[in-house]
């Protein structure tokens, strides 16, 4: 099963001579995770003529490690799903043999690839309002009715932004065909506006964002010192909010005007099996054992990694159920491969726009480019 293993990952894949067998499967994960793999994996090797072993490795370096590995290497691993395309189209990672349900629909479709599922998903995320519960008793109905003098959002990023133009009307790929692009139609045009509207107000801090390399420190600096009472940011970004002392609250981003929802860009992990393991079978019958709603509780109870399932409970007003909420209306980042093309262009045209150029002109130059760099894949 492992004859060699790359340098990128050999400090942490290294396996016992019982895992290299033939038909025993590796699973690949980060440090952290291996006590819940582990603990799965001894109650699924129980009478089995093959075993389950868990190996502590960076989810990048094993991905960054695949295309030379031909099967020498973990044979389930965990993949961030807009990832997923690109390694199908490898033929790195083989669709599951089963289909998953009792998951939200955002992280179904984030774990599904021309109709087919190639991950079981474990963990999700996206951006939030975050809000200073000393200065804000109800989360507004809308973003566009807060003065912006009392919140900020990197709208330099179009990971912040994607949600902006949803929320407007506008779309990444229609249907996740990379031949409808609408981050230049109508609605995106008005999302555009809305963010230039925000860097055009004459206020100190949307000025100091206009530049994208200190837009996100600004942004943080003047919530914490509490001179704003909301931005959008991510839940990472809490256990730094509270060391400064502001008492913060999460909510699912409001709507810019009322007129859409505001889906902001969601990104879903899981586990995918290796398109050259030597016992995809198993792997199938391994990753169908933990897709359970028992094991799904479990991975949130060890981690505290919000899990798409329905089946988990989240306390009520708790981050937590904050980001599930989110998760649950957001807008996955798309499978395809083509998606990868869309972060450049996207990047610059948001700069401009913050910089006051013409938004119609930037957006359609931006897709332009998104059009030819998928044509030259």
């Amino acid at each position: 099963m492992i004859k060699k293993i790359s340098l990128a990952v050999s400090a942490a894949l290294l396996f016992s001579s019982t895992a290299m067998a033939a038909d025993n499967i590796v699973i690949g994960v980060e440090k952290s995770y291996v006590p819940y793999f582990t603990e799965l994996a001894e109650q699924f090797n129980k009478g089995k003529d093959f075993k389950v072993e868990v190996a502590a490795t960076s989810m990048f370096d094993l991905l960054a490690a695949l295309p030379t590995q031909k099967g020498n290497i973990a044979d389930i691993f965990m993949i961030p799903n807009d990832r997923i395309g690109e390694l199908a189209d490898q033929h790195l990672i083989t669709p599951a043999n089963f289909t998953i349900n009792g998951f939200t629909k955002a992280a179904t479709d984030a774990a599904t690839y021309n109709g087919q599922t190639y991950m079981l998903p474990m963990s999700t995320d996206t951006t939030l309002f975050l809000y200073n519960k000393d200065m804000v008793t109800e989360v507004p109905k809308t973003l566009k009715e807060i003065p912006p003098s009392e919140w900020a959002a990197k709208f330099t990023d179009f990971y912040f932004t994607g949600g902006l133009f949803m929320t407007n009307g506008g779309y990444i790929f229609q249907d996740n065909n990379p031949e409808n692009i609408g981050l230049n139609n109508e609605g995106s045009i008005k999302a555009g506006l809305a963010a230039q509207s925000l860097y055009k107000s004459g206020v100190g801090h949307w000025t100091l964002m206009q530049d994208d390399t200190v837009a996100y420190d600004i942004m943080m600096k003047y919530f914490m010192e509490g001179k704003l009472k909301a931005i959008i940011n991510g839940p990472w970004a809490i256990a730094d909010i509270e060391k400064s002392g502001v008492n913060v609250g999460a909510a699912p981003i409001p709507s810019w005007d009322g007129s859409h929802p505001y889906k902001a860009l969601t990104g879903t992990k899981g586990m995918t099996i290796n398109g050259y393991s030597s016992n995809k079978e198993g792997a199938n019958a391994f990753i169908k054992f933990m897709a359970t709603p028992e094991n799904a509780q479990k991975w949130y109870s060890m981690t505290r990694e919000v899990s798409p399932s329905l089946s988990v409970t989240y306390e009520e007003g708790s981050l937590h159920k904050a980001i599930f909420d989110a998760t649950n209306i957001g807008q996955p980042m798309p499978s395809i491969p083509e998606f990868m093309k869309v972060w450049g262009p996207m990047k610059t045209a948001l700069a401009q726009i913050a910089q006051g150029q013409d938004t119609k002109a930037v957006l359609d130059a931006a897709v332009e480019t998104i059009e030819i760099d998928i044509e030259d894949m």
